[in-house]
């Protein structure tokens, strides 16, 4: 396993990949994998899920273990964000009625729910705030930019 990891980064990283497990078989499943898309609000079709589980699976098994699941996360823990990466993760929420926007309350579950630095309820409310989301509760692209960039 990664070695810059400290033991609460593991911790939180089995926590997540336990929640994701569902069945405790010991890796995540292309089905569970799925459900944890569909959790989060993003629509991805079963090709997509393919490639996902392709980019992290070593072992070409067909499914992501924990220590395949650490070495993905443990590059995100210290990452900088370029702007490849910050526009992928844009589509990732982007809202398909309205492409250019990520829906408020998407990115405020993806804050609250995943990653190392877990926001509370009223700090994701804040950070969202300061990105002046519209009436209609969506955010811009150049604001979502804008926060990724800084972080």
């Amino acid at each position: 396993m990664a070695q810059e990891l400290t033991e609460n980064e593991i911790a939180e990283f089995r926590e997540i990949f336990n929640l994701v497990d569902r069945d405790r078989g010991g890796s995540i499943t292309k089905a569970e994998l799925g459900e944890l898309m569909d959790t989060l609000g993003i629509n991805t079709s079963p090709e997509e899920i393919d490639l996902m589980i392709n980019e992290i699976d070593q072992d070409s098994n067909g499914e992501i273990d924990f220590d395949e699941f650490v070495a993905v996360m443990s590059r995100k823990v210290n990452a900088t964000y370029s702007a490849d990466q910050v526009k992928a993760s844009f589509r990732l929420f982007e809202n398909p009625t309205t492409p250019g926007f990520i829906k408020v309350d998407r990115l405020h579950r993806a804050l609250t729910l995943y990653g190392t630095d877990k926001l509370t309820s009223d700090q994701a409310s804040e950070l969202i705030s300061q990105l002046e989301p519209d009436s209609n509760g969506l955010i811009n692209y150049e604001e979502y930019v804008n926060m990724m960039m800084s972080k």
